[in-house]
């Protein structure tokens, strides 16, 4: 259910409903003024904090589930840490389990083999349920209309483009570029919690590192990586269109077909399945490459 990301309430409503039953549920069930307050119950505090300390802490059940499957344990973590791992509560690829592979319809995070995009595609190709011949077992969101191949539709991959990022493996948070530290009355300072991008505020988002550098040269340097991969996706989005097409002339071939034909068919459409995932998992991401 996609109100995992919406509300602090998905611990009261799996107390409520059990863990096996609630994901399923229908999406809609949820809507009314009885179930929830649109102006005090969507995503806020207590999402990211203990109401008790405002320590921060995970509250996503698909969060907690992928840590302690890496051996991690989400009470345990350290401050910086979590000042990534709250975002990643929302900010990152997902998929709803297919019938047999637990909980039916729970968003779980696909980190098993890895955050890499290619580790990811492989956890997706054991995980499924699809049906069609070649691709049986692996997960599939849905049928390319154009070349019949079974596809998964990545969504919003940003902590594990971070992760696997320059400022990930500097160990620079989400929350020291996104939420910028600022003073009250010139004194205490905070986490500034208007989320945004680094590029409104570059002295205190960027330049607490980059110090030797101007804020035009640090805006240049983002604009210069993200005009870059755009380029490069629209390419490879040409590319891909292309290939499907492609796939749909050689479906539709009605000549003699050498003996290895379906099984090349097979293949083909394993090409354009991770060719499109690859360029997905960057096109959907938020950053436009720069994480």
């Amino acid at each position: 259910t996609c109100w995992n990301c919406k509300t602090p309430k998905i611990p009261t409503w799996v107390k409520e409903y059990g863990d096996d039953k609630f994901w399923s549920l229908d999406f809609n069930k949820f809507r009314t003024a009885k179930s929830i307050s649109m102006d005090d119950e969507t995503i806020g505090c207590a999402n990211c904090h203990d109401p008790k300390t405002m320590n921060l802490v995970i509250t996503s059940f698909p969060l907690k589930e992928a840590l302690v499957r890496e051996g991690k344990d989400p009470a345990k973590l350290s401050r910086n840490e979590l000042r990534a791992l709250v975002c990643a509560q929302c900010h990152v690829e997902y998929y709803f389990t297919d019938p047999g592979q637990g909980s039916n319809k729970k968003p779980v995070f696909p980190w098993d083999q890895g955050k890499d995009p290619e580790q990811i595609y492989e956890y997706y190709n054991a995980h499924g349920d699809t049906k069609t011949k070649g691709f049986e077992g692996k997960f599939a969101d849905w049928t390319h209309p154009v070349s019949k191949t079974p596809m998964v539709k990545v969504q919003h991959p940003e902590y594990e483009t971070w992760f696997n990022g320059t400022h990930g493996a500097a160990g620079v948070t989400c929350a020291d570029c996104h939420m910028s530290f600022t003073r009250l009355d010139g004194k205490k300072k905070i986490s500034n919690h208007q989320w945004r991008s680094p590029l409104k505020d570059i002295d205190t988002a960027c330049r607490q590192c980059h110090a030797d550098k101007t804020p035009q040269y640090l805006k240049e340097r983002v604009e210069y990586t993200q005009k870059k991969t755009y380029s490069q996706l629209i390419l490879a989005q040409e590319s891909s269109v292309r290939a499907h097409e492609a796939v749909r002339l050689a479906n539709e071939f009605t000549g003699a077909k050498n003996a290895g034909y379906d099984n090349l068919m097979i293949q083909a459409k394993e090409n354009v399945r991770k060719d499109q995932f690859l360029w997905d998992f960057v096109s959907a991401e938020n950053s436009v490459g720069f994480h």
